[in-house]
């Protein structure tokens, strides 16, 4: 129970960083469904069942809120 409601939390927060980067709540549910050239064609949303890719989303967001594209 404590890692579903950890992971929830988590997914919370990268919501919330996704719609402060591209502006709207809509617009990020629909990135974090796309798969993505930058996750070797792989959905956002499916990286986040583990540490390391929430890193990845989480790391990538920071990227694009700077400018820093890859």
């Amino acid at each position: 129970m404590i890692m579903q409601s950890g992971r929830a939390w988590k997914f919370a927060e990268i919501l919330a960083k996704a719609t402060d980067v591209f502006g709207s709540q809509e617009v990020a549910e629909r990135w974090l469904e796309t798969p993505a050239i930058g996750f070797d064609q792989r959905r956002p949303i499916d990286l986040l069942s583990t540490p390391a890719g929430v890193e990845l989303v989480e790391d990538h967001l920071v990227r694009l809120d700077y400018g820093v594209y890859m």
